[in-house]
């Protein structure tokens, strides 16, 4: 009696046409909705980073209001932040 076991081969087994069978292909469905919802929030965010860029920009021209003038504005002295803004004029 031999130790070595018994080689083992797997032959391949004819099959019967009528057997035979086509796989077909899974069909695609439709995408996932988190990936929809992602890119749908992507392009948001590129859109208002795009809207932001462009009404932050500074001006061309410089826009003149017709009731301010430049000597007339009023002197802060100082300024302290308690949750409000508290401004002490200068008179």
């Amino acid at each position: 009696m031999s130790s070595e076991p018994a080689e083992v081969r797997h032959l391949p087994v004819p099959v019967p046409e009528s057997e035979t069978r086509v796989i077909e292909r899974a069909q695609a469905g439709p995408l996932a909705t988190p990936l929809v919802a992602a890119t749908g929030g992507f392009l948001a965010g590129v859109a208002a980073f795009v809207l932001v860029r462009v009404l932050r920009r500074p001006r061309r021209g410089s826009l003149s209001l017709p009731g301010r003038k430049r000597g007339n504005r009023i002197e802060i002295a100082g300024s302290r932040s308690f949750l409000v803004d508290v401004h002490v004029l200068k008179r």
